[in-house]
Order: structure tokens, then sequence, then C-alpha cells
């Protein structure tokens, strides 16, 4: 359930989403710069999210990965959702 929301909301702010069978969604960044920058910001913001890029991806393709997890509180995943979208490039 939170991964689906995750991903309606990535979409809805118009971000480049996977849409998973798990609980890893998958952002995609404009480029390594801008992913670095935006794992940067959402951690200054209190949020943790995987920043990949180039070489450690298999199609060159920069992109956050986050890591759903349904023991966090809604309201502290619903924030971090918010601090995603608002940090993104």
């Amino acid at each position: 359930e939170r991964t689906a929301l995750a991903v309606r909301r990535m979409r809805a702010a118009g971000l480049a989403v996977s849409a998973p069978d798990a609980a890893v969604v998958s952002v995609t960044a404009p480029g390594p710069e801008a992913a670095t920058a935006w794992a940067a910001d959402c951690a200054d913001r209190g949020v943790a999210v995987g920043c990949f890029r180039p070489p450690s991806t298999p199609d060159s393709r920069s992109r956050l990965r986050l890591t759903v997890n349904a023991g966090v509180a809604r309201a502290d995943f619903g924030r971090a959702l918010d601090v995603i979208v608002e940090c993104a490039p």
C-alpha cells in the first residue's frame, strides 16, 4: 500500500518513477550531479535516500532509490514523500 502511495505521489509531481513489485522505488534524476544534490538536500532535511549514478547503474541513468518501510509512522512517511518531491531538481 505504501509503495503504491509513494509511486502515485512521485508521478503526480511529474517525476519518473518505477512501479516495483517490492518495497524499493526508483526515481530517475536528470543526471549524476542532480541526483547527488537531490539526495544531499533530502538528507539535510532529515530524509535518507539512496543515490545511484553511473557507472553503478546498468542503464547509465542516475536515480534515487527509496526503501518503503511499513514500520515508519504514517505522518513521517508522508513528510518524507513531501521532502523528496520538494527537493526534486
